[in-house]
């Protein structure tokens, strides 16, 4: 979660920085596009892969043996895989 954090707060930085250096000579706009996709890949990696989810139902879902202790709430967490779609989900073993 740290690291997570302050590699975000570098790539926006990064990316402010890069927006002044813009507005300072038009040249720069290729960096902005490079930082604004490294913020909008953090961003989106933290939504996709972010808290543990609810024990899925129906479909092709199977629990795996895969487990793992949760950096952030020090839980045991199990990943139930969709076949069809090939979504995992990260489910607390506690809540299942």
């Amino acid at each position: 979660m740290m690291l997570r954090t302050f590699v975000l707060v570098a790539a926006l930085l990064a990316f402010t920085a890069t927006l002044i250096g813009v507005w300072v000579d038009a040249a720069n706009w290729p960096m902005v596009l490079a930082f604004g996709l490294l913020v909008a890949g953090i961003m989106f990696e933290r939504a996709r892969y972010g808290p543990t989810q609810a024990r899925p139902t129906g479909g092709a879902w199977r629990e795996t043996p895969e487990r793992f202790i949760d950096d952030e709430s020090g839980r045991l967490v199990v990943v139930w895989y969709n076949e069809t779609t090939g979504e995992r989900r990260y489910v607390d073993i506690d809540a299942a």
